[in-house]
This record gives structure tokens, C-alpha cells and sequence, in this order.
């Protein structure tokens, strides 16, 4: 079975442009639109083998931006410290009930049957932080694959006008 030209791995998808817009926090404009309808057109004419790995990334931010979208107010933040006073599991009988004969007890303190645990966390990465991390890497594989786009994102991780961009790095001779 032959595959239709839109069916090709090595095609852009429809979605694709509106995907890359969003992923790398590009404007709506019709000049922006156009950058990356030309960068995605360069790159299916000169390295079409990068279009399903780019497409990957795509979906990948996708996922991550319906998980960041679902997170509640308590996962947007890092704990710092967590306390808990509450009865030890292991201390009370299966049946939850506490012995009641005298001959059993013969003075009962409950603070003996209590287990306090604090848990402290560093400077720790919350569960938000650490999703738009993970996008971010996604962004910047898709940028290495579609450079042309860097100057359009309004990302300041993605943007390469402070500081050389991510594209620079140190020349060793030898």
C-alpha cells in the first residue's frame, strides 16, 4: 500500500503551523505566519527526514501544555515544609480500637500513640516549573530544527536577542 503525499511522515502536518506558533510562543501576525510557513517549507525541501522527530517535539508540548493546564493551585508551587500529627498506622489494632480494660492499660496516653512527621523541602522545582522545563527542552529541539524562528518567540528562554542566543558557543582551536 502506497502512502498518499499527505499521509508521508516526512510531511507537514495541517496542524502543524498553528502547533509551532504556540509551542514557540510566536505572535498571530501575517508576517510571523509567514516566517514559519517558510521555515517549515525550508525544511521539508532540504531535511525532510527532521519533519517527524519536529512533529514528536510538537506533540510532546501539546501533552505538556494540557498537563500545565490541569494543574491545581496547590501543584503550582513547591512545598517547603509539610506537618503532619496524627495517630502512627503500626500503633493500633487492625480493627482501629484502642484498649479499653483496665487490666490492658493502666494509664492511658494518647500523646504516646501519636506520630509527628515534618517533611522541609529545598529550593525545589514545583510541578509547574518542572513541566515548563521539560517544554522548554522540547521548544529549544524544535528550534534547532526551525533556528530561522528564534527571533520571532516571545519566550524569553527561546529568544535569541539577549546575549548571543542558545545557537552560540565557544570556538576551540587545536
Amino acid at each position: 500500500m502506497s502512502q498518499t503525499p499527505t499521509d508521508s511522515p516526512y510531511r507537514w502536518r495541517t496542524t502543524d503551523l498553528e502547533a509551532i506558533r504556540v509551542a514557540l510562543s510566536i505572535p498571530a501576525q501575517l508576517p510571523a505566519i509567514r516566517a514559519i510557513n517558510d521555515a517549515m517549507a525550508d525544511l521539508e525541501q532540504l531535511y525532510p527526514d527532521a519533519i517527524p522527530t519536529a512533529r514528536r517535539e510538537l506533540d510532546a508540548i501539546a501533552a505538556i501544555d494540557i498537563e500545565l493546564a490541569g494543574l491545581g493551585p496547590e501543584q503550582l508551587q513547591a512545598p517547603i515544609e509539610q506537618r503532619r500529627k496524627a495517630v502512627a498506622p503500626d500503633v493500633l489494632p487492625e480493627d482501629g480500637t484502642l484498649p479499653v480494660k483496665k487490666a490492658d492499660v493502666i494509664e492511658f496516653d494518647t500523646e504516646l500513640l501519636r506520630e509527628e512527621t515534618v517533611t522541609r523541602f529545598g529550593v525545589g522545582l514545583s510541578i509547574e516549573q518542572a513541566l515548563r522545563r521539560q517544554r522548554g527542552s522540547h521548544a529549544q529541539a524544535l528550534l534547532l530544527m526551525l533556528p530561522t524562528l528564534a527571533n520571532w518567540s516571545r519566550d524569553p528562554q527561546l529568544s535569541s536577542s539577549g546575549g548571543g542566543g542558545s545557537f552560540t558557543a565557544a570556538l576551540e582551536r587545536g
